[in-house]
């Protein structure tokens, strides 16, 4: 089925519609810019303070992102609502565990040899994965890292509690863009381990 109406979302489940995003018409991927007011920033900005009715503080302060398909904005929204976030003077880290089909790398521009699939085989630690986003002063960001045959198997192995665990104590908030449900169980596995959980949906 298709979903035209937020009221639809509405009926169907309990659970909070925190925000609705207009349908980015530019070629542009990043459309939140600290210190400019556009309507998208300004899109972002409610979303981002809608968090507080999720739970999310100081202390509870990870939030997956995922959606049920590919193609429904998730990436889009989880790459914007961390530049919305850090604008504040909060410090963020956006986490790609979608090893399926990552697209945060081409979202930010940032080409990684290295990231979290590496950090899992044991190959890395996390200090060596994390960079930092060029233009945004708080704002760091952790690749999907080396394409592997079977990324679902690499997350069920324990090492992902220790990487979110070591964001935990260095940044203020943690976004992790996890792939689509109906496509792999991820972020069934890594929703127990965030605070809060984003399930984008497009019209």
């Amino acid at each position: 089925g298709k979903i035209l109406y937020r009221r639809e979302i509405e009926a169907l489940t309990k659970i909070p519609v925190i925000a609705e995003v207009a349908f980015n018409e530019t070629k542009d991927l990043l459309v939140v810019e600290p210190g400019k007011r556009t309507y998208a920033a300004e899109e972002f900005r409610k979303i981002r303070s809608s968090l507080s009715y999720l739970g999310i503080n100081s202390e509870k302060k990870k939030i997956l992102v995922t959606s049920s398909i590919s193609g429904e904005g998730k990436s889009f929204i989880t790459a914007n609502l961390a530049i919305s976030i850090s604008a504040t003077g909060k410090k963020v880290i956006l986490v790609d565990m979608d090893l399926n089909k990552p697209t945060l790398g081409k979202i930010l521009n940032i080409h990684s040899d290295k990231g979290v699939s590496d950090f899992l085989l044991g190959n890395v630690k996390v200090q060596d994965i994390i960079e930092e986003v060029p233009k945004y002063g708080n704002l760091s960001y952790i690749s999907a890292g080396t394409i592997v045959d079977n990324p679902s198997e690499l997350m069920l192995k324990g090492n992902v509690t220790s990487l979110i665990s070591y964001l935990e104590s260095k940044y203020d908030m943690i976004l992790i863009d996890t792939s689509p449900v109906v496509l792999v169980t991820d972020a069934h596995h890594l929703s127990p381990q965030c605070d809060a959980t984003l399930y984008i949906i497009r019209h």
